[in-house]
């Protein structure tokens, strides 16, 4: 049963078909077909575990993470942001770049969503950057890559999903994506700083004391919102999900009676969109918790961790062996996808080994920010040439340098837990 499952996922998704859709057939044909066998599977199976795979509460606090990023996002808060970034790195080598990874930074602490990130401030940067002598490929590349710390750090629409399946603490996983997220957005700025230095880019000038202020002063109200949704968690204040309710609130407030940039029609428009894209992804986990319920029934745990044992028990190892195989799940596969899959299979194995469920969620959360730059499935590439106008193929190019720093980064991720389970262990 498990060759059908995987094979029709596999010439399903070669057909182009929505990957929710994909899942669904596939699971819907393994129900069929064990009609056949000695132990046949309720048909009321698919619409159970369907129901069940968006029945939780924390999964409430999807929707308004999206819905506070897009009144960010839509109340021209952005704008004010890219100012303040620019205004404290535009004097740096790579100045503009180096905004572009500052401003996902703090865009990070907003939607939990690294594809709502990347397009919004794609959207802005890559025009901006190519008018400063910039290639519309590398441009396009910087914030590709940029972008893959939103759902790293808190909050992260990701890590709600793993919390929901594994039953741990969402606090906490949001807290563990703090370090790993910061060192995404310092490795990538180191890089790009000394690359500036060895191509001698123009640097602009340093902004004065009075012009750092304005830029602070004009962005503070916006500079808030992540600090009081990750704040809240932190101290205790509230939940996952009760924070991203102040979020709304906040963003909401901010947006109409402060900077009055929300009008009732701009409103309306972000309820749809934000709408729609809660849809999704409430519409994939759904599919995805089905198909990853009956790859469990099917023993595929017992699979991967008898392969995994065949070639090593060696934790060192298993772990190379985990990265590469989640690496190239990331290639033709989405996240969610991944996640709902891979997680009931690899944390109770990570688990046996000692390593820490929290440490194993942010492996398995590191390696998925990858791969969405990725191909041929790496979707930030898709939307940032898009931005860009130019070919995918030369995105992809000027992805690889910042990739293999990405890469760098997963592997002190992966081999040094305190970077994940220092804040957390301090919650206790």
């Amino acid at each position: 049963m498990l060759a059908i499952l995987f094979i029709s996922l596999f010439i399903l998704l070669l057909l182009g078909m929505d990957i929710s859709l994909v899942m669904l057939s596939s699971a819907a044909l393994v129900v069929i077909f064990s009609q056949f066998s000695d132990f046949p599977l309720m048909i009321q199976t698919i619409s159970q575990h369907i129901f069940s795979g968006v029945d939780k509460f924390s999964f409430t606090a999807i929707p308004l993470f999206i819905l506070a990023g897009e009144l960010m996002n839509r109340g021209m808060i952005t704008d004010r942001l890219v100012t303040f970034s620019q205004t404290f790195l535009g004097h740096v080598p790579g100045g503009l770049a180096q905004t572009g990874v500052g401003l996902n930074v703090v865009m990070a602490g907003m939607s939990g969503s690294a594809v709502a990130d990347c397009a919004s401030t794609g959207s802005i940067l890559i025009p901006a950057m190519e008018k400063e002598g910039y290639k519309p490929a590398r441009a396009a590349a910087i914030i590709a890559n940029a972008s893959t710390i939103g759902p790293v750090f808190p909050p992260s629409i990701p890590m709600i999903i793993i919390g929901s399946i594994a039953g741990l603490s969402v606090g906490k996983l949001f807290i563990a994506g703090v370090v790993p997220g910061l060192l995404m957005g310092i490795a990538l700025m180191f890089y790009i700083y000394f690359h500036a230095k060895k191509t001698k880019m123009a640097i602009k000038q340093k902004s004065t004391i009075k012009e750092k202020i304005a830029a602070t002063r004009n962005a503070f109200l916006a500079l808030l919102l992540p600090v009081i949704i990750v704040g809240s968690i932190i101290f205790g204040i509230a939940s996952p999900t009760e924070s991203a309710v102040l979020g709304v609130l906040y963003a909401l407030i901010v947006t109409t009676f402060v900077y009055r940039t929300m009008s009732f029609k701009n409103f309306y428009e972000t309820l749809i969109a934000s709408s729609v894209s809660a849809g999704v992804i409430m519409l994939v986990s759904a599919a995805g918790v089905l198909f990853g319920w009956l790859a469990t029934y099917y023993n595929l745990g017992n699979s991967v961790r008898d392969l995994l044992f065949l070639l090593s028990d060696n934790t060192f190892v298993v772990l190379i062996v985990v990265n590469i195989m989640l690496l190239i799940l990331g290639m033709v596969l989405e996240a969610i996808p991944i996640i709902l899959l891979s997680v009931p299979v690899l944390l109770p194995l990570l688990t046996e080994l000692g390593i820490d469920p929290i440490h194993a969620s942010m492996i398995i959360v590191v390696n998925l920010m990858i791969g969405l730059v990725t191909p041929p499935v790496g979707l930030h590439l898709f939307i940032t040439a898009s931005i860009a106008k130019v070919p995918i193929t030369s995105v992809i190019r000027e992805s690889i340098p910042f990739m293999v720093v990405l890469l760098v980064v997963l592997g002190l991720v992966t081999f040094v837990p305190q970077i994940s389970l220092f804040l957390p262990n301090l919650m206790k």
